[in-house]
């Protein structure tokens, strides 16, 4: 259950549906990119930890996720094994980046992470806290692809 600033119980804080992409947005990766399986991976508020560049990775708590059933059983294994992959985002600029997404367990907690050019990512699409983000994930000849989304 999810609990409003004051703390009160009862009020769903997601009484909106989570808006579709913008039809570029969506265009551009069904038809200039050949994506498939387009779906909402994860919406949420941008927070310290994702935009400082000492820490240098964006955090998508399995709590959050929308969705578990967007990783092939290699993919899952390869991951559970702690081997991180080389996957494809489309930014909020629609510019293509490799960067490395990975599974961390950090006591009982489990959450997924894009690492690597992250910073990149959040300096040139100006990312800051309090923003909200949805993150998209699809395929493009079978290979995992992301799409970030400033709403």
């Amino acid at each position: 259950m999810q609990h409003d600033q004051k703390g009160g119980r009862n009020r769903n804080l997601n009484h909106w549906p989570p808006p579709d992409l913008p039809p570029k947005f969506k265009q551009h990766i069904l038809e200039e990119m050949g994506g498939t399986g387009l779906v909402l991976f994860i919406q949420k508020t941008i927070f310290y930890s994702d935009v400082n560049p000492t820490a240098s990775r964006f955090s998508i708590p399995f709590s959050q996720v929308k969705t578990h059933d967007f990783l092939n059983e290699a993919e899952a294994k390869d991951l559970a094994h702690k081997n991180p992959m080389q996957v494809c985002l489309l930014d909020p600029s629609l510019k293509q980046t490799s960067i490395t997404f990975n599974k961390c367990v950090m006591g009982n907690t489990s959450f997924y992470v894009l690492t690597d050019s992250w910073n990149s990512v959040v300096k040139n699409n100006q990312l800051e806290k309090g923003v909200m983000v949805q993150l998209w994930s699809f395929r493009v000849n079978s290979l995992l692809c992301f799409a970030l989304l400033k709403l």
